[in-house]
C-alpha cells in the first residue's frame, strides 16, 4: 500500500520573510503562518485559538516569497509534515514543520487578492455559501 504525506493550510504570514543561505548553500526562507479555529462551547459561547506553522520553502520559492511577502498576506501553502530530532544532555525532542512544496499568494499587502479579486474579509466570512445556479445562471 502507498502512503501519503500532504499537507494543506491557509493563514496568515507572521513576520516579513527573510532570505537564508543554509550550511550546504542552498537559499530558503522560513514562514511562520498563522491558522485560526473557531468553535461554540457547551455553553454556546464563542472560542477560538491560533495555531502557529512553521514552513520551509526552498529555492526560487523561497524568494518569491520574499520578494512578495509582508506580514499579515494571506498565503495558501502545500507541501509535507518533515520531523528531525534535536538532542539536549539527556532528552531526545522532536521538532515539525512543513516542507512548502507550493505557496499561493491569496494579497500580497494591498488588502486585495491578487488571485482570487475579492477583498481579505470575504475570504473568512461566515455567511452562509450561496448557490451557485443563482450566481451563474441568473433569471
Amino acid at each position: 500500500m502507498r502512503s501519503l504525506n500532504r499537507v494543506f493550510i491557509m493563514g496568515h504570514v507572521g513576520h516579513d520573510p527573510e532570505l537564508i543561505i543554509s550550511k550546504s548553500g542552498k537559499p530558503y526562507s522560513r514562514l511562520n503562518v498563522a491558522t485560526k479555529e473557531t468553535w461554540m462551547n457547551a455553553e454556546d459561547q464563542r472560542q477560538e485559538r491560533t495555531d502557529w506553522h512553521s514552513v520551509f520553502v526552498w529555492g526560487a520559492l523561497a524568494q518569491q516569497c520574499v520578494n512578495h511577502l509582508r506580514k499579515g498576506a494571506l498565503v495558501f501553502v502545500e507541501g509535507s509534515l518533515t520531523y528531525w530530532k534535536v538532542a539536549q544532555d539527556t532528552n531526545t525532542q522532536y521538532k515539525n514543520a512543513i516542507h512548502g512544496r507550493e505557496v499561493k499568494f491569496l494579497n500580497i499587502a494591498t488588502g486585495k487578492s491578487e488571485n482570487l479579486g475579492t477583498d481579505i474579509e470575504d475570504l473568512d466570512n461566515m455567511a452562509p455559501p450561496r448557490n451557485h445556479n443563482a450566481v451563474a445562471h441568473p433569471a
